[in-house]
């Protein structure tokens, strides 16, 4: 292992996540490694040992994911995953060599210089107004309003799939932005005295909901022949099976999200909508800032404050323009 490359040890690492049933970070891993090795052949490289790993070599690989008109996001994603994997070699040795004397030194952190943060996405959320309009959107009658014979079983089926995924949105609303994740992993043992009780699978978190009557009516309506709350995984799949089914499962609900959205006149509707949706809804209601976060299960006051940092600016731009108008008046709207 002393004097295996860094790529070699990326994939090997993602491997022994598999193994260990972390599948989503090993998939992040896999993509990150992707990314790395396209650069690298781009360059006219295969691989590189850890003491190749420069501060350069990870600022010219910045410069060509933005050459490949990759988002700064994605970029952050792809650096985070791979400065874990060089963490890991850290911890385990790998980035240690030693002089002709005999002295060891340890190679410069290549990743101090990238930009592994976060910046400000598109708004997620929308309004109240738009939640009651998902929630009672007769999909049926949008989808066959111009249809003369009778519903067939492929339709009737995609009708099906629809409604599920939209009591889903409106369930995961209900319950303070429960994500996809955390719903498709419910069991019926969760559930005790009309009161959920999980922990968030990202976190590990303790979470407990009350199930209000539409929750109870979204489960009713979708009963689950599993010990899974809801029709989405199966009991008798491994853990990698699980997986797969999960992420297929997600893709068809954002997919199917999107319909929704187009049949109920919003222009984006995802699985994250409904989450940050609630965290607005809840600001708006002047519910404290510590409250949102601790009913979304967030370990800081900072990741809840990302959420709701659109609203605030629009809040202050509110107050500014009402001051602006108590100042200057009319004169404030030439």
């Amino acid at each position: 292992m002393k004097k295996c490359k860094f790529l070699a040890y990326a994939i090997s690492e993602a491997e022994h996540l598999k193994e260990i049933g972390r599948y989503g970070v090993a998939k992040n891993h896999v993509s990150a490694y992707r990314r790395f090795a396209g650069f690298l052949r781009s360059i006219g490289k295969h691989d590189v040992s850890f003491k190749q790993m420069t501060p350069q070599l990870l600022s010219d690989f910045e410069d060509w994911l933005k050459s490949q008109n990759v988002c700064r996001n994605s970029s952050s994603c792809y650096l985070r995953s791979l400065c874990t994997i060089w963490n890991k070699a850290v911890r385990e040795g790998l980035t240690t060599s030693r002089t002709a004397s005999g002295r060891t030194y340890t190679y410069e952190n290549p990743f101090a210089g990238t930009y592994r943060g976060r910046c400000k996405t598109n708004k997620r959320a929308v309004d109240a107004e738009c939640i009651y309009r998902v929630h009672h959107l007769n999909i049926e009658s949008a989808l066959t309003a111009n249809f003369t014979k009778p519903v067939g079983k492929k339709l009737r089926s995609h009708i099906e799939r629809l409604q599920l995924s939209r009591d889903l949105f409106i369930f995961s609303f209900c319950a303070r932005g429960m994500t996809f994740v955390d719903m498709a992993h419910l069991r019926k043992s969760n559930v005790r005295d009309n009161i959920i009780t999980y922990s968030r699978r990202k976190t590990g978190q303790r979470l407990e909901v009350r199930l209000e009557p539409i929750m109870l009516s979204i489960i009713d309506r979708h009963p689950s022949a599993s010990a899974y709350l809801f029709p989405i995984l199966d009991d008798n799949d491994n853990e990698l099976t699980t997986y797969k089914k999960y992420r297929n499962a997600l893709h068809l609900y954002n997919k199917s999200l999107r319909e929704i959205g187009q049949l109920a006149g919003i222009s984006h509707l995802t699985s994250y909508v409904a989450r940050h949706s609630w965290a607005t809804t809840a600001r708006e209601k002047d519910l404290p800032l510590p409250v949102i976060s601790q009913a979304l299960g967030h370990n800081s006051l900072s990741t809840t404050e990302i959420y709701l940092k659109s609203l605030e600016e629009n809040t202050i731009d509110k107050a500014n323009q009402n001051l602006l108008d108590y100042v200057f008046g009319n004169k404030n709207k030439e």
